[in-house]
């Protein structure tokens, strides 16, 4: 970077003597401008403050020691270097007294002084760049501990492990922390799908987000009288308010939940994202935080079943039941039957009865991980007799047992199970061979299923059935309802979809992954089955994983 030189001189002619003197560039300078006074110099400077000004001394309206006053004053960062016509010690002293880097006698100045006195003011100015570099480093440094040692207190303080109320009112006192110790309120929240977003995004990135939503809590709750937050882990945060000697408990419940909504609606428009609170009831000493924050954490827990971005302002007074209940058999029957029936709409029938049945008993989490695990378990023993890959049903590289652990709601749960369902009897579907059609199209049919990905034709599948390609023609029109090449590009395309959906490779690779040797006419046949482009549909399945 160029450092900034004004020049300051009453007289032209020495001013374009300095401007001429250098290659001002080559030496790390650039001339950003000029005064003929003090006065004018003050005003460039407010302006566009240079790195160095050279300056006359003796001018009218303003001379060169009352600016370089005026730069100790008020810009000590800027460095002076005095000029004069004449050897006036008074000059001298005052100049050098107020804080010019050199005093240089017009007579001796010539190119390699001037260089020598700019050397020096730019030595300076990096040596106290470098300085304050430091200082706002350890300034900064000692802000985060300081603040370390703050959120460190207050994650002690809900989880119990500084109880004692002596020393609690200490720690509030020596972290300055502006918050009573009587008649207070917390609310426990937690970020929706925390874990999507860590898969998502590095570390860097997730800090930076939790950072974005401590700094927005914090600008809403300065409305709020004496509220802080804290993240305490994995996405969780608890916010302390405090009340002194307010008496309303309404007034008090109004300002947090007006507080928390306004949080809400926040980090959802400029974070995009959504997350839960729970609220805990007023308290009146400190010494019981800890409980109170336990019961809101406790209360957090009925988001499974009331969904996302939701404010929890009670717990539910519905009893989660803990004791154990599995799949009903005749719920197992009805799935198999719906399965082989490829009856899609029966299908989603059961799986809703049963789900129903389970948010009204407000079934215990091992119960619906058994449950889950008994839906799962069939899909897999179904599509192993229907002779179908079970990991094509699964997206991938995903264990189911472990899938279902992530999600958060009961909806979320259900609507992943109802997915694998519903690809399950697409795959049946694709793979059934009608009993009452003839034996060629049998024959065709099982391989199409198998030869798809390559370059097959109907003569080359005729010639290995072992019968002639007109009669094969025919019959499989009549017996499908489809000519052959509709039929095997509607085989072609359901494995695109799938492929597609797993989100695993590009959409051109899709095309030579399913047996299209023609990106043109794979885009024709996917639009003309679908009434959508492959793109669209890929966007379609972001969007749905969102």
């Amino acid at each position: 970077m160029l450092l900034k030189v004004l020049i300051v001189d009453d007289d032209s002619i020495a001013r374009t003597n300095i401007k001429t003197m250098l290659d001002w560039g080559k030496n790390g300078f650039e001339i950003c401008g000029e005064a003929a006074n003090g006065s004018s110099a003050v005003q460039c400077i407010d302006n566009d403050p240079p790195h160095i000004v050279i300056t006359d001394m003796s001018m009218p309206v303003m001379d060169g020691v009352a600016l370089i006053e005026y730069l100790e004053k008020n810009h000590p960062e800027i460095k002076a270097i005095a000029l004069s016509g004449y050897d006036d010690f008074a000059y001298v002293r005052q100049s050098m007294k107020k804080g010019a880097v050199d005093y240089i006698l017009k007579h001796t100045l010539d190119a390699g002084v001037l260089l020598s006195a700019l050397k020096a003011a730019e030595g300076l100015i990096l040596r106290n760049q470098q300085e304050n570099a430091r200082k706002s480093m350890l300034q900064e440094q000692l802000t985060e501990s300081r603040e370390v040692v703050k959120q460190n207190f207050i994650r002690q303080l809900v989880q119990g492990a500084v109880n004692e109320k002596s020393e609690i009112e200490q720690k509030i006192t020596s972290l300055s922390l502006d918050m009573d110790t009587r008649n207070l309120a917390l609310v426990v929240a937690e970020i929706d799908d925390f874990h999507f977003i860590q898969e998502k995004f590095s570390v860097k990135e997730t800090n930076k987000l939790i950072s974005s939503i401590m700094d927005i809590s914090t600008e809403v709750l300065k409305d709020s009288g004496k509220a802080i937050i804290s993240h305490l882990e994995g996405g969780k945060f608890v916010i302390i308010f405090s009340f002194g000697n307010m008496r309303s408990d309404l007034f008090i419940y109004n300002l947090i939940v007006t507080a928390v909504d306004r949080i809400k609606i926040s980090i959802k428009r400029y974070l995009n994202i959504t997350a839960c609170f729970s609220l805990s009831k007023i308290f009146n000493d400190i010494s019981e935080i800890s409980a109170c924050y336990k019961e809101a954490e406790l209360a957090l827990q009925d988001r499974f079943f009331s969904g996302k971005d939701k404010i929890i302002k009670e717990p539910s007074q519905v009893h989660i039941q803990n004791e154990y209940f599995n799949l009903d058999i005749n719920d197992e029957k009805n799935i198999i039957t719906a399965l082989k029936a490829i009856d899609l709409r029966k299908l989603n029938e059961c799986v809703d009865m049963i789900f129903t049945k389970i948010i009204d008993r407000k079934a215990s989490y091992k119960s619906i991980q058994m449950i889950c695990a008994e839906l799962i378990n069939i899909i897999n023993r179904v599509a192993r007799e229907s002779g179908i890959d079970v990991k094509m049903v699964y997206s991938d590289n995903e264990i189911p047992y472990e899938a279902m652990k992530k999600f958060e709601t009961i909806a979320e749960v259900k609507q992943w199970i109802l997915d694998v369902y519903e690809k399950l009897i697409r795959y049946i579907e694709l793979s059934k061979i009608n009993p009452d059609y003839t034996e060629p199209t049998k024959k065709a049919i099982a391989f199409i299923q198998k030869n798809y990905a390559k370059n097959i034709s109907l003569n080359e599948t005729a010639e290995f059935i072992g019968v002639n390609s007109s009669y094969l023609s025919r019959v499989f029109k009549e017996d499908c309802g489809k000519g052959f090449v509709e039929y095997l590009n509607m085989v072609r395309v359901e494995h695109a979809k799938r492929l597609i959906e797993k989100g695993r490779i590009k959409l051109k690779d899709v095309v030579r992954e399913v047996g299209f040797n023609s990106y043109t006419y794979f885009f024709k046949v996917f639009k003309d089955s679908l009434n959508m482009t492959p793109l669209e549909y890929e966007e379609s399945c972001m969007n749905k994983h969102k």
